[in-house]
């Protein structure tokens, strides 16, 4: 008999959409319905200090329709990297994947990813996002994204994939071990990781093409977040 095997889903959520919480039950059972049977899949939400949008109704909703169900939440917002790292941190899985509660990438790239790590043992897996999904952001998002994508070309060039903020990551135990050491509270942990986990040679690293499935639609980034953001970019450079 096969020995089981245990999946961490780990989703991040502030202030989201009405009907989030139905949205996410429909696509993680699409998720499950392709997985081997020999595959035990726990649900992991982490709440980054919600103002609106996340009730106790909606809490127990996703308790009653996920069998494995954990909810982590805490009063301020900290951002999305402190937010994973804390969901994270109490994962037990042989594997963990994260992604927005959303589902935002096609189910055929969560199932690749996961094959990846089940079938080819590899360490960490990265989505890399396709050039349609440049053309569907809003400008300064868009503007933000691309300049990122080139300055990790120019002062990273040994980083294992350059596009680094796909929302779609996934990795062994020893994967999150490097995953952990990251420090950025918030959008470039993804960068800080992808550096971090190509330092180590000992690891095996895979990318996979991710396409955005229909019906998404991107928020826009500000002045403000972008000069975060930047200066995030100057303390992974530092390390």
């Amino acid at each position: 008999m096969n020995r089981t095997i245990v999946l961490d889903i780990v989703h991040p959520c502030y202030n989201p959409h009405q009907g989030w919480e139905q949205e996410l039950v429909h696509y993680f059972k699409i998720f499950v319905t392709k997985l081997p049977q020999e595959v035990a899949v726990n649900l992991y939400l982490v709440d980054d200090g919600s103002l609106r949008g996340v009730t106790k109704e909606n809490i127990n909703f996703l308790h009653e329709n996920i069998p494995s169900f954990q909810y982590i939440t805490y009063a301020q917002n900290r951002g999305k990297g402190f937010a994973l790292r804390t969901a994270i941190a109490q994962t037990k899985g042989d594997l963990v994947i994260y992604t927005d509660a959303d589902y935002p990438y096609r189910m055929e790239n969560a199932w690749e990813m996961f094959r990846l790590l089940y079938q080819e043992k590899f360490d960490v897996v990265l989505g890399v996002r396709d050039e349609h999904y440049y053309s569907q952001l809003p400008f300064l998002r868009k503007v933000f994204s691309l300049s990122l994508r080139s300055m990790n070309h120019i002062f990273f060039p040994n980083m294992f994939v350059k596009d680094t903020q796909s929302g779609l990551k996934g990795f062994n135990q020893r994967g999150k071990e490097v995953f952990l050491k990251t420090q950025i509270n918030s959008f470039l942990f993804d960068m800080e990781f992808v550096v971090l986990a190509s330092r180590r040679k000992d690891l095996r690293l895979a990318k996979i093409l991710v396409h955005v499935r229909d019906g998404i639609s991107f928020s826009s980034m500000s002045w403000k977040t972008i000069r975060q953001e930047l200066l995030s970019f100057l303390q992974v450079k530092r390390q």
